[in-house]
């Protein structure tokens, strides 16, 4: 996938992508301009506008681009098709027309894929109202003034001048389409939702790393300094619990601001059995002095995945402890790994206490304040969640009650 020219307003930059359809038109409206001369202006606009036309209706990109570059305020599909035939070579031509491109990202991509199948649910003439959704996806929030200057593109000559052999739609597929629109608006209101609860969260959880953490560090360090004048064995340990309560809550406090601003993830391939045994190793000896037997159960296939091998290991180290703790002592843990098509499912499966229908469901949202006994659910799992997320994957819990099984789904090559 490549870019369209970039869109500007002041000194801000957006970009489109480019699809294989787009290309095709663009490089015959480029071919029509040169070769104008051999043969008759009006044949050659009349077929090239009829597939400017075509290819607007199945690529929202294409016709955005088109309609924020149009002059006018007011146009129908012909009039912005046969403008984009006439202007494209100096579209496509100018000096600075791909002069700083970004690069395209896992993330950008699917999210375009996403807003292909949204705009592919609404009517046609509503979207050049969602057009900033495609252009924040490169660039910063569309300034409300320049939205107003877009041109308000007419569709009525395509509705009227369908392709032959093309009706209108039925009731069923009105109905179909309908819901399906619906459930993409769900859909972007649930992102909207969790895009404000992110912000929201990274002002608290910058907040507290500014107003709590300086007191907790003045606690610990007089808590040690107590500590190491301290001869009665039961007052030292006393002020030991003090000083891991107090790297408890640093830890808190740092699960919430990954949660919030995480970094970019350094994408690798990583071999993940090697990664589970690594991983499982770090917590042998203390899974030993609890009596819990923790087994790995890797496969005997070479299993790679392009992932950011020290996150997904955290993630899995997030999952261990949860198990451990929630066992406590005297059971089982199971770390595996399967191959279930283009994904490597790796599971954490313990015999501690279960997880009803409600926590189960909110037990990554770092709002949710229920716990069940036995099983903390603190914020580690909010943690190992935005890994997941990172990285494209799914993470889920399942079981009743009794025992648990935790799931990171990845793609695999």
């Amino acid at each position: 996938m490549r870019l369209l020219p970039c869109l500007r307003f002041g000194s801000y930059r957006w970009w489109l992508p480019r699809s294989h359809d787009a290309t095709e038109t663009l490089a015959g409206l480029l071919l029509r301009s040169e070769h104008r001369g051999a043969t008759s202006r009006t044949d050659a606009t009349s077929s090239t506008v009829a597939r400017t036309v075509s290819c607007f209706r199945e690529d929202p990109p294409l016709f955005l681009f088109a309609a924020i570059s149009y002059p006018g305020r007011d146009a129908t599909l012909t009039e912005l098709a046969s403008w984009l035939a006439e202007n494209a070579c100096g579209l496509l031509a100018g000096g600075d027309a791909f002069l700083g491109a970004p690069e395209i990202s896992r993330p950008m991509q699917h999210r375009w894929s996403e807003l292909h199948g949204y705009h592919k649910t609404l009517p046609p003439s509503r979207w050049i109202d969602e057009a900033h959704r495609w252009l924040e996806v490169t660039g910063p929030a569309v300034p409300e003034v320049w939205r107003q200057q877009w041109a308000r593109v007419s569709w009525d000559d395509w509705r009227i001048n369908r392709p032959d052999g093309e009706s209108s739609p039925d009731m069923l597929q009105q109905l179909a389409r309908r819901m399906q629109h619906l459930e993409c608006i769900e859909r972007s209101f649930d992102r909207r939702l969790h895009k404000s609860k992110l912000a929201a969260l990274k002002q608290l959880a910058y907040g507290l790393s500014h107003e709590i953490n300086n007191p907790l560090a003045n606690i610990s360090s007089r808590a040690q300094q107590l500590q190491r004048d301290e001869v009665e064995p039961r007052r030292r340990q006393v002020l030991q619990k003090i000083v891991d309560q107090v790297y408890r809550a640093h830890e808190m406090i740092a699960d919430l601001m990954f949660y919030a601003n995480p970094p970019e993830p350094r994408i690798a391939q990583w071999d993940l059995n090697e990664l589970i045994a690594e991983v499982a190793s770090e917590f042998v000896d203390e899974a030993k002095q609890l009596s819990i037997r923790l087994e790995t159960e890797t496969s005997s296939d070479a299993f790679s995945a392009n992932i950011d091998g020290e996150m997904v290991g955290e993630a899995l180290r997030v999952l261990l402890r949860n198990s451990i703790e929630a066992i406590g002592a005297e059971g089982t843990i199971v770390v595996s790994v399967v191959r279930d098509n283009e994904s490597a499912l790796i599971h954490v499966a313990d015999s501690g206490p279960g997880l009803l229908g409600h926590a189960r469901e909110h037990a990554f949202d770092p709002y949710f304040s229920g716990r069940e006994a036995g099983r903390g659910l603190g914020l580690g799992l909010c943690r190992a969640y935005r890994i997941a997320k990172l990285h494209h994957a799914d993470i889920t819990l399942a079981g009743g009650p009794i025992g648990c099984v935790a799931t990171i789904s990845l793609r695999i090559p």
